[in-house]
Parts: C-alpha cells; sequence; structure tokens
C-alpha cells in the first residue's frame, strides 16, 4: 500500500501522487541521531543506485564525482578531496574503478608528486547519460518534502556536516 496526496504521519505530511514510499517502510526512529542519520543516507543511496542503474550502471558517489570533475575541471587529488569534502583515501578507493572504466584520467603534474584528475570524453558520455536519471531521483526525493520542509532538511544537513570533534 502506497501513500498517496496529502497523507499525514504523525509531524510528517508527505504530498506526492504515485509516491516510493510504502506505509509498512515507515519505522519508528531510534533514539540515536547517528543512527537515524546512517539509515537514512544507506536509504537514500540505495535509491539513488537503484535510480542510476538503467543508466550504465553507476553508482550514486561515481555520478557524483565525475559531476564534480566536469563542474571544476581538472583537480589535484588534494583539490578534489578538500572540493567534495570527502577524505583522500576514500576518494582514491572511489576513483579507481572510474579510471579502470576509463571515465577518468590521471596524469602527473611536473616538479610534484602531485596527480591531477579530469573527466575523460567517455566519463562525460556516460554522465550525460546519467543526467536525466538522477534528476528523477532528486525530483522524487525533493517531492517527499513541503518546499518549507525541503529547506529545513538542506539546512539540518549543512549543520550536521559542520559538526567537528
Amino acid at each position: 500500500m502506497y501513500i498517496h496526496n496529502d497523507v499525514v504521519f504523525g509531524n510528517i505530511e508527505i504530498k506526492q501522487e504515485n509516491s516510493m514510499i510504502a506505509k509498512e517502510n515507515l519505522k519508528t526512529p531510534s533514539v540515536c541521531n547517528c543512527t537515524n542519520m546512517r539509515r537514512a543516507s544507506r536509504a537514500l543511496t540505495q535509491f539513488y543506485d537503484k535510480s542510476l542503474e538503467s543508466s550504465g550502471g553507476l553508482k550514486i558517489t561515481q555520478y557524483s564525482l565525475l559531476n564534480h570533475l566536469k563542474r571544476l575541471g581538472p583537480l589535484t587529488m588534494n583539490e578534489l578531496s578538500q572540493a567534495i569534502r570527502l577524505e583522500r583515501t576514500t576518494l582514491v578507493r572511489n576513483l579507481k574503478p572510474l579510471e579502470k572504466m576509463g571515465l577518468v584520467g590521471m596524469t602527473a603534474e611536473e616538479n610534484s608528486h602531485a596527480r591531477r584528475v579530469h573527466i575523460t570524453e567517455s566519463g562525460q558520455a556516460i554522465l550525460a547519460a546519467a543526467a536525466p536519471y538522477w534528476a528523477q531521483a532528486q525530483q522524487a526525493v525533493d517531492e517527499l518534502f513541503t518546499p518549507e520542509e525541503l529547506d529545513v532538511f538542506k539546512k539540518a544537513l549543512q549543520k550536521i556536516e559542520s559538526l567537528r570533534f
């Protein structure tokens, strides 16, 4: 049984026709904020991955990396790591499959040990093919919320990301 227009569950109002949310999937949140965030992150990642499946098999992490490289141009590993706020070791691990698939290339910097990463023509082509699938997933997630809720959601994520330890 799926949620349709203007159904209210607790304090959450969901306004979407043909929603991807099944009533039985709405779970009671954990008392732990971290657990809730990890669960939501996993569900969101799986949703985007499934949405991108038909576009050539890119994962959302790969799509995001390619999209950043397209927008920002060639960057050193450190510059890219800082731009996308991803640990360098995680970035290297995520770039390896893209390099093997020929979607990104790496060139050594002159007079330096740094390597510059760039998106290849093949990478741009697969990114262009995946863009409509990403846009559909993005729209579906946006439509889970009212515009006000979406704004609060993004601001809350921004605050969480700014946590320092």
